[in-house]
């Protein structure tokens, strides 16, 4: 089974898990599941969506058009101003 399949194999039990209200020993018991590999898999699935929720940020920018020295100045409030060469 590759990485891909085994995460997708892992959705449903994990949600499953989440909506059921019980333990994950009950849940992972009452399925025939092993309980270290739903921790580990609930776990990883955690981290992902930790990760995806910190790359959707959004943060306002504001871009001051090329200067003579062909560079843009972005500025976001509240951290040091950056310049990039076009």
């Amino acid at each position: 089974m590759t990485k891909r399949q085994a995460r997708e194999y892992w959705e449903r039990p994990l949600e499953g898990g989440r909506e059921s209200g019980l333990t994950q020993v009950a849940y992972c018991t009452s399925h025939g599941l092993h309980i270290k590999s739903f921790s580990r898999w609930r776990s990883k699935a955690k981290e992902a969506a930790q990760a995806g929720n910190a790359l959707l940020t959004l943060i306002p920018l504001s871009v001051t058009a090329p200067g003579r020295t062909g560079q843009y100045r972005f500025t976001v409030p509240g951290r040091e101003n950056r310049t990039s060469k076009r």
